[in-house]
């Protein structure tokens, strides 16, 4: 039978293999926090607890691959967090904690984290998605795809979705402050529809409001990334001609063109990050300084 439990304006309902957390309209309307949020009792690591006193205190649920290291306001304004403004929020959810160790005394253990389960989704499945919502914009993700859909207002003659391939994408950006606020950047190529060997360079960026969009975009920025290595892995044992190696359109063409050295730089990165063998990279090397 499920157990609940309540803070200020939040709830934490305990079952026998996970807790929900539901906020009231303070948290996520004022915090960005979503109205539910599900937390399997295996990829609990701890719970963070701060006395209320002149100030209010909190709970912090601590995931797996959560940072140990957030300041007070992170923990507070965390969805997983439930917020304790009197001496009854404590107690009740000081029983809650013992409830939940008694729990997990008897599962077992996490395999993999919440973002490896999303990866190897999308791996497998090329038409499953996740979606990463905020005030100004959600991000939609599938295995190629990059899906932008803006909230708000937008200079005239921008699109308010933007579609990005994760092969063009070339980095990602999250700047934030304190408070959570900041700007989530992705630098991409436009493919031109006039030559398949011109490309050109592109920034699509949106505003992040608070700290738990923060907590959220990180978690896609971290996704996009893993998704466009795996893509270029993928591209290049495809592309490679397994009789004479060839190492041809593996990296998407450049605006000038490069030099000895700069091929040398991108087979040494494939080299080091273990796409390429020693052998095939110093065969590379010596056609490129016949």
């Amino acid at each position: 039978m499920p157990h609940v439990f309540k803070g200020a304006r939040s709830t934490v309902t305990v079952h026998d293999d996970k807790l929900i957390i539901r906020h009231g309209l303070f948290k996520t309307f004022g915090g960005g926090a979503r109205k539910e949020v599900i937390l399997p009792l295996n990829e609990l690591e701890d719970m963070v607890f701060e006395k209320p006193g002149f100030l209010p205190g909190f709970c912090y649920f601590r995931r797996l691959g959560a940072s140990p290291n957030r300041t007070r306001l992170e923990a507070a304004s965390d969805e997983y967090a439930v917020m304790l403004h009197s001496s009854q929020h404590y107690v009740q959810l000081q029983q809650a904690k013992k409830l939940i160790e008694d729990k997990q005394a008897h599962i077992e253990p996490a395999t993999e984290l919440e973002i490896d389960r999303m990866f190897n989704s999308m791996i497998s499945d090329s038409s499953h998605s996740v979606v990463f919502d905020g005030i100004y914009a959600s991000l939609a993700l599938t295995k190629e795809i990059v899906t932008i859909s803006y909230k708000r207002l937008l200079p005239s003659g921008k699109p308010k979705t933007t579609l990005i391939s994760i092969s063009t994408i070339d980095s990602i950006t999250l700047s934030t402050d304190n408070a959570g606020n900041g700007l989530f950047q992705i630098h991409h190529d436009s493919q031109s529809s006039s030559s398949l060997h011109t490309v050109t360079p592109e920034l699509s960026e949106f505003r992040i409001g608070n700290i738990n969009e923060s907590t959220r975009f990180l978690k896609a920025k971290e996704l996009m990334e893993r998704l466009n290595v795996h893509y270029h892995k993928i591209s290049y044992s495809t592309t490679v001609d397994t009789n004479d190696r060839n190492y041809i359109n593996y990296a998407r063409p450049s605006l000038t063109p490069r030099s000895t050295a700069d091929e040398l730089r991108e087979f040494k990165a494939l080299l080091d990050e273990g796409i390429i063998t020693e052998e095939e990279f110093e065969q590379k090397k010596a056609q490129l300084l016949r």
